[in-house]
């Protein structure tokens, strides 16, 4: 079995050449802080919003694309008519993150402005952002983990590369409201734009393409 891994700024890909198959994984870097009034974070309080966080990421990204290699590589050529899935997955890690996330724990029953930087590798979260959230727009609801849409910035859908928030009333997909950019849990072929574009440059003769979501 052969692996081609490509370590970037923001994650690191493996492609698994020998089954067909790829992980997506970043690293995150924990600052634990707390509003005022509000107890110190506990070893198991950190784990479980870890673990929460992941399942919600994993849940709404993992293996939900179907993506297609194309060109002249061997790769290519043993794949062209299979469907390639594509797993996400968040580390904790306590060296060497490729992001600083900054959790806040906040009373239950309030919610705080999170965001993505990233061109400094910021991920700004509180307590909440764990649970599913329900948006009522144009009477219709709509449901989001809050987590599952500032890690959909952090693979890439960011203003910074002309993508972004799709909420905004300027937006060319602010009618989508179903979209995980938007305020909706669905994923776009529009939201693997830089995770293709890192996919090209691995493996030589080859490119990817979004077959269906």
């Amino acid at each position: 079995m052969s692996h081609v891994v490509r370590e970037t700024p923001w994650c690191v890909i493996d492609i698994d050449t020998g089954a067909g198959s790829i992980f997506l994984q970043e690293r995150w870097f924990y600052v634990w802080k707390c509003k005022d009034g509000q107890p110190a974070w506990t070893v198991e309080e950190k784990r479980n919003f870890h673990n929460r966080a992941d399942r919600a990421i994993w849940a709404t990204w993992s293996f939900r694309v179907k993506l297609r290699a194309h060109g002249a590589s061997a790769f290519a050529r043993k794949f062209k008519d299979c469907d390639i899935g594509i797993n996400f997955d968040i580390r904790w890690v306590l060296t060497g993150g490729h992001w600083t996330v900054t959790v806040t724990k906040i009373p239950a029953d309030q919610q705080e402005t999170s965001f993505v930087r990233w061109n400094d590798r910021q991920i700004s979260l509180d307590t909440n952002d764990v649970n599913e959230r329900k948006r009522t727009r144009g009477g219709r609801d709509y449901k989001q983990f809050p987590v599952a849409h500032e890690f959909g910035h952090a693979v890439g859908n960011t203003s910074v590369l002309g993508r972004g928030d799709e909420y905004g009333a300027d937006h060319a997909h602010k009618d989508d409201r179903a979209s995980i950019m938007n305020v909706g849990n669905s994923l776009r072929v529009r939201h693997f734009d830089t995770v293709i574009a890192e996919l090209d440059q691995m493996i030589p003769d080859t490119t990817f393409t979004v077959r269906a979501v």
